[in-house]
């Protein structure tokens, strides 16, 4: 056969030059192009004339090319999953029935939906059971020994394993045991219910890395979805290097005025106007962080070494969250020392989920440790713990004033407070600092605040240490800055004016 085509008046010829065969001859060269050729399949084996656009064409030459260990986030609508859940999917077992393919989706219902779309051609499609009478059953509902969307479907083939050709199932609500697989697809792992709650994100990353156990030593991975969040399990997907990522955007530039892919200017900005701003960088643009959604910028960190505090004036801040459960916030501490160069420096850290008693204790062990100014303790809905505090001053005779403050803003605009700040140049952040936390894990708090909370702000997985740091910049706190010591050119000029007519 000559080269494939590349071009749409190019599939226009050869279907042309089909309709000029035998019929033995037509059914050889359609079967070795749904065999070879995945646009092909995809738009004339399976009839999709929606799929005609030379964009859509241009993908299936580009997962054909390289199908494997890519994570394929697409923007919504534009043919991923048919082409890859669905096309690539049955263009496989056609060329290897032996195969089993494992689909998998945030829950069961969603891959479900994606084996009946196989399970309706392979049942429905004339022109394939006609083409692959030695894969497809003419009668798959009482041929095949399996044949449901609960079991699976078994096509032809010459073994017998205990997995069906394909089976669909769900991350999160009861993944098989003793299976495996030599092809598993990933489709719609991240939905929006799997990103509600930084436990829910966590959970759903736990039950993919479980179900990497259920392929086979030499078989294929493909994920393939759209961004929910800037942490959800693609982020983590991405960060270890489990698939390299292949980002297809609605547009040429991955902007609102570039180029539209195979949606028109106006539809473009119909689901701009529909979605929002922020649904649409998820889910058109596959950036959670694009538009206007991003605030803080990484090239606006600094760090610093000396964190003696010598010669600042400190300041102790507290958002305290009143619960060990995984689900409950974290009580977050920062001490901030302003120095007489009007900067702010991040001299101690916690964020930690402690009780009333640990939040207590650390509060006292700070104090000691930096004699801060004033202690500024988020009292909404916490007022017992200012109440502890007090009891354990008088207990151990050393006392101090706390500042209660309450969450009047929206937290996201008290965080917002911080962009001058950091824009700036003004906050430092230590290099590291090692915490071990509730769960015996030593962290890196400062990394855990830049890539969860700082980067990602306002939709990080955490936004506890952003909220706490925040009361430093509340317009009612009357900061006290050092004086600057160091001596003027005036002040040592006459130092040694006054030192040279001693001398004479």
């Amino acid at each position: 056969m000559s080269p494939l085509p590349t071009t749409l008046e190019q599939y226009s010829t050869l279907q042309r030059s089909l309709l000029a065969l035998s019929s033995v001859e037509q059914a050889q060269a359609i079967r070795y192009l749904c065999l070879n050729d995945l646009y092909y399949l995809l738009r004339y084996a399976l009839n999709r004339p929606d799929a005609e656009h030379q964009w859509i064409l241009d993908r299936c030459r580009e997962v054909q090319a390289d199908p494997n260990d890519r994570l394929d986030l697409w923007s919504r609508g534009h043919y991923k999953s048919s082409i890859i859940t669905l096309a690539l999917t049955l263009q496989d077992i056609l060329n290897d029935p032996e195969v089993t393919v494992g689909l998998f989706s945030h829950t069961r219902p969603i891959a479900k939906g994606f084996l009946r779309q196989l399970k309706r051609e392979l049942e429905t499609n004339a022109c394939l059971r006609g083409l692959f009478p030695d894969i497809i059953w003419h009668d798959p509902a009482r041929q095949a020994p399996k044949w449901s969307e609960d079991d699976g479907l078994v096509l032809r083939r010459r073994g017998n394993p205990k997995e069906s050709t394909l089976e669909a199932h769900g991350l999160v609500d009861g993944q098989p045991t003793g299976k495996h697989y030599s092809i598993m697809v990933y489709d719609d792992v991240v939905t929006q219910s799997s990103v509600t709650s930084p436990e829910m994100m966590q959970k759903t990353t736990e039950m993919l890395e479980l179900s990497y156990n259920l392929g086979t030593e030499h078989g294929r991975r493909r994920f393939v979805g759209t961004r929910y969040h800037a942490a959800d399990s693609y982020q983590t997907i991405l960060q270890r290097g489990t698939a390299t990522q292949r980002v297809r955007l609605a547009t040429d530039d991955g902007t609102l005025d570039g180029v539209p892919a195979i949606w028109t200017v106006e539809q473009l900005k119909e689901k701009r106007k529909d979605l929002g701003p922020y649904t649409f960088a998820c889910q058109i643009m596959q950036d959670p962080l694009h538009d206007a959604t991003q605030s803080f910028r990484r090239e606006w960190l600094k760090h610093f070494e000396n964190r003696s505090g010598e010669g600042m004036n400190k300041y102790l801040l507290c958002d305290a969250a009143n619960s060990k459960r995984r689900s409950s916030d974290y009580t977050s501490i920062w001490v901030i020392g302003l120095a007489a160069d009007r900067n702010y420096y991040a001299l101690d850290i916690i964020r930690d989920r402690l009780n009333l008693t640990e939040r207590a204790a650390a509060i006292m062990r700070l104090h000691r440790k930096w004699r801060p100014m004033e202690v500024r303790y988020e009292s909404y809905g916490l007022m017992a713990d200012i109440a502890h505090i007090k009891a354990c001053q008088e207990a151990e005779n050393y006392r101090f004033d706390i500042t209660p403050v309450a969450g009047r803003a929206p937290k996201n605009d008290r965080v917002r407070r911080l962009l001058p700040l950091f824009e700036q140049g003004r906050f430092y952040l230590p290099i590291t600092h090692n915490y071990g936390d509730y769960e015996h894990v030593v962290r890196d708090l400062v990394q855990d605040f830049i890539e969860q909370e700082y980067v990602s702000f306002p939709v990080g997985l955490h936004d506890d240490m952003m909220d706490a740091l925040a009361r430093i910049a509340e317009p009612e706190l009357e900061l006290i800055w050092p004086r600057d010591s160091s001596p003027t050119v005036k002040d040592r000029y006459k130092r040694e004016v006054e030192t040279s007519a001693w001398a004479a």
